[in-house]
């Protein structure tokens, strides 16, 4: 026991916090030099020229002072005639190739830049404020999930290399992460100032307008906090679930969407919500892998020390894990009832990061309930209770150790899942050049004025997790049109050889 006191003593002297973050900032900077490297070597595709079409000509014809009425155009269009989602057409319209298609790059740089910054103040309302934790722990618990999310989204190519699938979702989850924020800071923090409700009010009007996963999410979520405010006799929720309400509801009715659905098959609404518990509880259990929850365990025993002076009661931990459950499943309901299926992997990808988050809410309720139900019972004296802390505190650097020797097994064994991973093999094997190199001679026929009628041969590599959705072999398909009409080609199709 001596000599294992004097192992611990020793290593706490070296792998202390401020290490342990030191050592965890290096990591997310080297994992996430492939992913950035990567993003070079993408381009614009499918929907990108579909959306694209108004902004890229006005920027050409008229310069980029002008881009707005291309924007308001596409949103018109699509309105009518395609979707409702208002605030998505938008985001579509303004892919970053329109300026450029050496401008595409940026997708990648967006998603990660916003929701490393959606997640930094959401987490910090929660951690660093409501809980009251240490600086270093709250960024260590960010880091530890932010690179979570990053390496293991179901869906890599449409989440982070392809801006209409990535910004109709990844974007829209880190606008809601950002109203999470701002509505800790309001009701639970009591910083009710009036640009809080401004910024609140905006969030949920542009949040209302994308993806009907966030958007019924979001309504669900001020449903509860106007619950949550009763007691208060706060009504100032009340507007906001309106306007949530509002903007679903101008999304949900636009014209375009009746069209739509003509095209896909519709689902009986009870029927939908059934299956939306189904397909809950069976990604619940695929999405709990083994390193995930080493991850959320890690977070949690971070925030161990919160339990102590912690503001919450912990007395109802079942219903906290029904309704986190039932928060969760809620998001399959949209498309099942739509287009009776769940949807493409880019929507997994926000169910995915969700559902992780609504798990370590979950797991830190649970704890912190059953720490509070020992104690009660005189089962835990409090003295036991100090004592758990200062064990954890103590022996924190072998709990790192057996944690972290856990999650890099883990990480071994499923490396080739892994973002940065398949990111940095396309890098090396030099597949993600060639596809670039492919691109770019393409790119320079379209430029070519000269050149009317485009024929295309297939690309010879299509390099994981680089998303590509190839022309089509027929003129009139939907994907080669809007291209011709940006390049002013009589028409382009793919010969296949």
């Amino acid at each position: 026991m001596k000599v294992y006191n004097k192992i611990i003593n020793k290593l706490n002297k070296f792998i202390t916090l401020k290490n342990i973050l030191l050592v965890i900032i290096i990591i997310t900077i080297l994992l996430m030099i492939p992913i950035l490297r990567v993003s070079f070597y993408t381009h614009p595709s499918a929907d990108d020229y579909s959306y694209g079409i108004n902004t890229a000509n006005v920027i050409k014809n008229e310069g980029i002072m002008e881009v707005f009425k291309g924007t308001i155009k596409t949103l018109n269009e699509f309105y009518s005639t395609w979707q409702g989602t208002y605030s998505a057409i938008i985001l579509f319209s303004l892919n970053p190739s329109v300026f450029g298609n050496n401008m595409y790059f940026l997708t990648t740089f967006i998603i990660i830049g916003l929701l490393f910054i959606a997640m930094y103040y959401f987490l910090k309302q929660i951690i660093n404020k409501f809980l009251k934790c240490d600086k270093k722990i709250f960024w260590i618990c960010l880091l530890a999930l932010f690179l979570l999310f990053i390496e293991t989204m179901p869906d890599k190519c449409q989440g982070l290399f392809w801006w209409n699938g990535a910004s109709f979702y990844m974007i829209f989850l880190a606008l809601e992460f950002l109203e999470w924020g701002l509505l800790v800071k309001r009701y639970f923090l009591g910083e009710k100032t009036k640009l809080n409700y401004v910024l609140l009010s905006i969030l949920i009007a542009i949040i209302g307008g994308g993806n009907y996963v966030t958007a019924l999410q979001q309504i669900i979520i001020l449903a509860l906090i106007n619950i949550y405010t009763l007691k208060n006799k706060d009504k100032s929720a009340i507007c906001l679930f309106l306007i949530a309400g509002l903007s679903l509801g101008i999304s949900a009715m636009a014209p375009g969407n009746a069209t739509r659905q003509a095209m896909l098959p519709k689902m009986n609404p009870v029927k939908a919500i059934i299956l939306s518990f189904a397909w809950g509880l069976y990604k619940a259990y695929i999405w709990m892998t083994p390193l995930n929850f080493e991850v959320l365990l890690l977070v949690t025993l971070m925030l161990f020390q919160t339990y102590k002076n912690a503001k919450i009661k912990f007395n109802h931990p079942i219903i906290v894990a029904l309704f986190a459950f039932c928060i969760f499943s809620a998001e399959f309901t949209p498309t099942l009832y739509a287009q009776s299926s769940i949807g493409e992997g880019r929507m997994h990808n926000i169910m995915y990061i969700s559902y992780l988050i609504f798990s370590l809410i979950t797991l830190y309720y649970i704890i912190g309930s059953i720490r509070n139900k020992l104690i009660s019972t005189g089962i835990f004296s409090k003295d036991a209770d100090k004592l758990a802390m200062d064990l954890i505190k103590n022996n924190l650097v072998l709990i790192v150790i057996v944690i972290s020797g856990t999650m890099i097994l883990s990480i071994f064994i499923n490396r080739a899942e892994m973002t940065s991973y398949s990111t940095n093999q396309i890098l090396k094997n030099g597949m993600a050049q060639k596809y670039d190199e492919e691109c770019k001679e393409r790119i320079k026929i379209l430029e070519n004025k000269d050149i009317k009628e485009v024929e295309f041969k297939e690309l010879t590599v299509h390099p994981y997790p680089i998303f590509n959705n190839e022309f089509d072999p027929w003129i009139e398909s939907w994907k080669n049109l809007p291209a011709a009409k940006i390049y002013n080609k009589d028409y382009i199709v793919l010969v296949k050889e």
